[in-house]
């Protein structure tokens, strides 16, 4: 072992779950890289601004908590911080929120986690929240840090769109969403937690938005014998045996649509309407569903909260996806994003559709996680703070 697997000490304990069988035999634990279990916290930050730094650079810093995923084939590794530690196996009765934030494409997942746990801290949540920060390597991550070949990795950004791993074994990255709701589902652990938040800016929020079309958290909770919501629905009927999920995505580069129209015509794009823009073609975490036509109307049932920089209105920014598929979405972030909310509002009525999204410009900010987490909208998404008033089914600008 590496170390930087060795980082903190001898590993505790580690709790195993179960998911469903027809999940791949899926399970998860979470080991500490803390032998006195005291909560972890980012070692020195990484040099990176958002993702304007190349992504194609080996992480400088790996996270020191475990996930373990559990498959029918073996167990990989996926480095994690975590607010709380949980290789101990001391069950957390003062936990009601759990978030899990990803990071973007430089995998700098100390950054997320720290300024993710600057906004929970100014929220006034942190005794009643747990914050996860999952981090997702590639290749080239576990070459440079000689990661132990348990350690899952992906090729490149393969891991945006659900890919397989490349390694030890071929595991989308959707999975590491579902253990995590696994986790989160034993009562044992968890024996009051409401809330499940998944929340992401810029390339992560590619992930958490494709992961809200087609995840399987509602079948994990429901596989562990407890009740799935969708947050803000049917919450005063919502019991102890109901555990609520919302989705935050703020300003990805591009979404998932779900039919062939596009705000900007570009003929000659054969990529517009294959996965990870459109349903054709998708990966094997997908496909293994079944009929991907029951996504959408599933999807609109979801609590999702899409979160727009007013400022992020660079043509040109050096993250954004300029690939036709992306450039038929719209020109810039924030045009993507109110195209792709109008396209959902569209949809839904057309199809008779109750749409739970909602759309939050946040006026005065650009391409830039912390202030868009931190902002009077972001800390109501994430953590339920006062202020901010976000109805489903509309759009609104954010107060100041």
């Amino acid at each position: 072992m590496s170390d930087a697997l060795r980082r903190g000490g001898r590993w505790s304990g580690a709790l195993a779950l179960v998911a469903l069988a027809a999940f791949g035999k899926l399970a998860l634990t979470l080991g500490s890289g803390h032998a006195n279990a005291a909560p972890t916290t980012p070692p020195s930050m990484a040099v990176a601004t958002d993702d304007n730094a190349p992504h194609r650079r080996p992480v400088k810093v790996i996270a020191p908590e475990r996930l373990k995923l559990k498959t029918a084939q073996g167990e990989v590794l996926v480095p994690a911080y975590s607010s709380v530690a949980l290789g101990d196996m001391k069950p957390q009765p003062g936990i009601r929120r759990a978030v899990i934030v990803v990071h973007g494409r430089l995998r700098d997942a100390d950054r997320y986690f720290e300024l993710a746990g600057k906004a929970l801290k100014a929220s006034g949540a942190e005794a009643e929240t747990l914050l996860i920060a999952p981090q997702i390597m590639t290749t080239a991550d576990a070459a440079r840090h000689d990661l132990p070949t348990a350690a899952a990795r992906w090729k490149n950004e393969t891991w945006l769109g659900g890919e397989p791993a490349k390694g030890p074994y071929p595991v989308s990255s959707f999975e590491i969403f579902d253990s995590i709701a696994a986790l989160l589902s034993d009562r044992t652990r968890f024996p009051n937690l409401e809330r499940i938040v998944f929340a992401a800016h810029s390339g992560g929020a590619q992930l958490v938005q494709r992961y809200a079309v087609v995840g399987r958290a509602d079948q994990v909770i429901t596989a562990a014998g407890l009740h799935p919501v969708a947050d803000g629905a049917d919450n005063a009927t919502a019991g102890k045996a109901s555990i609520r999920l919302r989705y935050v995505v703020a300003n990805p580069s591009s979404y998932l649509y779900f039919d062939a129209q596009r705000p900007v015509n570009l003929a000659h794009c054969r990529e517009q309407d294959r996965w990870r823009y459109g349903l054709t073609d998708p990966v094997p975490y997908v496909t293994a569903q079944g009929d991907a036509r029951a996504f959408e109307a599933r999807y609109f049932g979801r609590r999702v909260i899409y979160l727009l920089g007013g400022n992020d209105i660079d043509p040109n920014h050096s993250a954004l996806d300029k690939s036709c598929a992306g450039e038929a979405q719209g020109a810039f972030r924030l045009e993507r994003g109110n195209n792709y909310f109008a396209h959902l509002q569209r949809r839904a009525k057309a199809q008779n559709l109750t749409l739970r999204h909602s759309r939050v410009e946040v006026p005065g900010v650009g391409h830039e996680a912390e202030r868009m987490f931190s902002s009077v909208c972001g800390k109501a998404a994430l953590f339920d703070t006062a202020g901010c008033d976000m109805k489903p089914g509309e759009a609104m600008t954010a107060p100041k």
